[in-house]
C-alpha cells in the first residue's frame, strides 16, 4: 500500500511537466498584447510555440526572452526550452517599443544564442532577416524562409552548426557578411538571379558544403566567402564576376576543377591558397593575381596567363605539381617567392616586359633545367634561383644592373654562366656550391666579388677576373679545388680572409701593384701552390695564417727587383723561405 501511494504521488508531480511539453498556439489581435496571452505561469513551459497576429518590438522582446533561454529552473515544475518557433502567420510592425522594429523585418539578434531551437518558421510576408538574427543557434536544423525575403543580414545564421539545408528565395538580392559562417552541416547552397550582393565570409567554414551555385549579377566574390569549405567540389559563379577577394576559396581542399568567368580581372591575396586538389583553372584574361593566391595548390600542373599585369609575392609558391608556366601581358615584375619551391617546374616562358625578379622567385625549383631571361631584365634579387639543382646554363642579359646574393647558390648542375649586364658586384654567395660550374664570363663593370661568391665551385678550373675589380671578399673562391691559376687585376687593394683557402690545385698566383692587404687564411691550405708573383713594391699586409698549411718550402715568391729588402724587413714576409727578386 505504501508503494502504491508513492507511485500516485510521483505521477501527480509529473503531470504538470508532461502537460507543459505540449505545443502552444497563441494569437494576438493587436500589437503589444503578447504578454497577456503568455502569462508567467505558462510562457516558460512550452517547447513548440506558434504565434499569430501583429507583433511590435515589445512582443518580439518577450518572444526573444522565451526562445533564447538556455537553461530551466529546477525550482519550477514543468519548465522547458523552446525547440520550435512558428511565426508563419505573424506580422511584424514598425516601432521602437522593446526592440526597434521595421515593417516585415526580423530585428537584429532576435533569436541569437537560442541553443535549444531546432526549427524556425518565419513570417510569410517578411522581407528581411536582421543581423545575427539566428547567430549561434547551434541546434537549429530546419528554417523555413519564405519567398518574400529580399535581404539576409550579417551573421544572420552564423554558427548554426546543425543546419543541413536551407532553401533560399528566388527574390533574394543580398546575403550579408558571415551570414552562414560555420554552418558546418550545410551541404548545398543555391543563390538565384536576383542576387546583387554576396557578403564577405558568407559561407566561410561550411565544412560539409559540397556544392554552391551562385546566380545573379554580382561583381565580386568577397573576401573569405568560401574559406575552409573543405568538402566543396563544385562551384558555379555568374559571368558578371570581375573580382575574387582575399581568401575567398582558401583551403577548399576538395575543389579539383574551377571554371572562372571570362571577364574576371582580379584574384585577391590567398584566394585559392591550399586548394591542394585543384588541377585546372583558366586564368586567360586575369589582369591581377594577389599574393599567395595559389600557394600550395599542389595538384596544379600547368598555367597560362595571357593578360597579366601584376602578380603578388608568393602567388604560386609551393605548387609542387606545376610543370609548365606561360606568362604573357604587360607584367614588369616577378615578385618574391612567386614560384618558390615549385619542385616539378620544368618549362617557363616569361614575357619581354619583365624588369625585376624578386627574392626567392624560383627558389628550390629543382626540376628547372633552362631559363631564358628577358632582355628587358634590370634586377635579379637575392636567392632567386637558389637550389635549382637541375639548372644547367644561364645568360644574364645586358641591361641587368644588380645580381643578388645567393642568386644561384647550390645550382649543382650549373655548367656555364655568362653575365652580359653592367653589374658592379658579384654579391655574397651568388654562385656558392655550384659544384658543376666550369665556365664563368664576368663583365668589365664588376668592381667587387663578395664573400663566398664562388665557394666550393669545385669544377671551376680557371676564371678571368675583370680589370675593373677592386675587392675580393672573404672565402670568395674558397674550396675551388680544381682552380689552377689566378691573376688578380691591377685595381685590387685587398684580398679578403680565406679568399682562396683550400684551393688544392692552385699552382700559380699573380698579385697586383696596388695590393695593400692579404687577409688571414687567404691562401691557406693551397697545397699545390708553387709560384706567387707580387708586383707591389711595398709589401702588402699579411698575417701568420695568410699562407697557413701551404708548402712554403716548395713555393717561390717573386717580388719586384730591388724590393726584397723591404719584404725581408716585414715580420711576416721574412718567414717566407723562398723570397726572390724578379729578373
Amino acid at each position: 500500500m505504501n508503494d502504491m501511494k508513492k507511485l500516485i504521488l510521483i505521477m501527480a508531480i509529473l503531470m504538470p511537466t508532461l502537460a507543459g511539453a505540449q505545443s502552444m498556439n497563441v494569437s494576438v489581435d493587436s500589437v503589444g498584447t503578447l504578454a497577456t496571452q503568455l502569462p508567467d505561469s505558462v510562457r516558460f513551459k512550452v517547447a513548440e510555440l506558434k504565434v499569430s497576429g501583429p507583433l511590435n518590438g515589445a512582443d518580439l522582446k518577450l518572444l526573444s526572452q522565451i526562445v533564447t533561454r538556455t537553461k530551466t529552473s529546477k525550482k519550477v515544475v514543468g519548465e522547458q526550452l523552446v525547440t520550435s518557433i512558428d511565426l508563419s502567420e505573424a506580422v511584424i510592425t514598425e516601432g521602437r517599443a522593446g526592440m526597434r522594429t521595421e515593417n516585415n523585418s526580423l530585428p537584429a539578434g532576435l533569436f541569437q544564442g537560442a541553443k535549444a531551437l531546432v526549427k524556425a518558421v518565419l513570417p510569410a510576408n517578411v522581407l528581411s532577416i536582421g543581423n545575427s538574427c539566428f547567430h549561434n543557434c547551434s541546434a537549429l536544423k530546419e528554417v523555413d524562409i519564405p519567398e518574400s525575403v529580399v535581404t539576409i543580414g550579417d551573421n544572420a545564421f552564423n554558427d548554426c552548426s546543425s543546419l543541413e539545408a536551407v532553401r533560399l528565395p528566388r527574390v533574394l538580392s543580398k546575403v550579408g557578411r558571415d551570414a552562414f559562417e560555420n554552418c558546418t552541416s550545410l551541404q548545398t547552397i543555391e543563390l538565384y538571379d536576383n542576387l546583387v550582393e554576396l557578403g564577405a565570409g558568407a559561407f566561410m567554414g561550411c565544412k560539409s558544403l559540397t556544392k554552391a551555385t551562385i546566380g545573379g549579377s554580382i561583381s565580386s566574390i568577397g573576401s573569405s566567402t568560401f574559406m575552409n569549405c573543405e568538402a566543396l567540389t563544385e562551384l558555379t559563379m555568374p559571368e558578371t564576376v570581375k573580382t575574387i577577394g582575399n581568401n575567398a576559396l582558401r583551403n577548399c581542399t576538395s575543389l579539383t576543377i574551377l571554371s572562372l568567368p571570362d571577364e574576371l580581372d582580379e584574384i585577391g591575396n590567398s584566394a585559392f591558397e591550399k586548394c591542394s586538389t585543384l588541377q585546372t583553372v583558366n586564368l586567360g584574361k586575369v589582369g591581377r593575381v594577389g599574393s599567395n593566391a595559389f600557394e600550395e595548390c599542389s595538384a596544379l600542373e600547368s598555367l597560362e596567363l595571357d593578360g597579366v599585369k601584376k602578380m603578388g609575392n608568393g602567388a604560386f609558391e609551393k605548387c609542387i605539381g606545376l610543370k609548365k608556366l606561360t606568362l604573357n601581358g604587360s607584367i614588369d615584375e616577378i615578385g618574391s617567392d612567386m614560384f618558390s619551391e615549385c619542385s616539378s617546374l620544368v618549362e617557363v616562358a616569361l614575357p619581354s616586359s619583365i624588369k625585376r625578379i624578386g627574392t626567392k622567385a624560383f627558389y628550390n625549383c629543382k626540376s628547372l633545367e633552362q631559363m631564358d631571361l628577358p632582355i628587358s631584365l634590370i634586377k635579379v634579387s637575392d636567392h632567386v634561383f637558389e637550389n635549382c639543382t637541375s639548372l644547367q646554363t644561364i645568360v644574364i642579359p645586358k641591361m641587368v644592373k644588380s645580381l643578388g646574393g645567393s642568386a644561384f647558390e647550390n645550382c649543382a648542375s650549373l655548367d656555364s654562366v655568362a653575365i652580359q649586364g653592367t653589374i658592379e658586384e658579384i654579391d655574397d654567395e651568388t654562385f656558392r656550391y655550384c659544384r658543376s660550374l666550369r665556365k664563368v664570363v664576368l663583365p668589365v663593370s664588376v668592381k667587387k666579388i663578395g664573400s663566398e661568391a664562388f665557394e666550393e665551385c669545385v669544377a671551376l678550373t680557371a676564371i678571368t677576373l675583370p680589370i675593373t675589380l677592386q675587392n675580393i671578399g672573404s672565402k670568395a673562391f674558397a674550396k675551388c679545388t680544381t682552380l689552377q691559376a689566378i691573376i688578380v687585376p691591377a685595381a685590387v687593394r685587398e684580398i679578403g680572409s680565406d679568399a682562396f683557402s683550400e684551393c688544392s690545385s692552385l699552382a700559380s698566383v699573380e698579385l697586383p701593384v696596388s695590393l695593400k692587404s692579404i687577409d688571414g687564411g687567404a691562401f691557406a691550405k693551397c697545397v699545390s701552390l708553387r709560384e706567387v708573383r707580387l708586383n707591389a713594391p711595398q709589401p702588402p699586409k699579411i698575417s701568420k695564417s695568410t699562407f697557413k698549411d701551404t708548402v712554403l718550402g716548395a713555393c717561390k715568391f717573386y717580388v719586384p727587383k730591388g724590393c726584397k729588402p723591404l719584404y725581408v724587413q716585414d715580420k711576416q714576409w721574412q718567414k717566407i723561405p723562398q723570397l726572390l727578386e724578379k729578373f
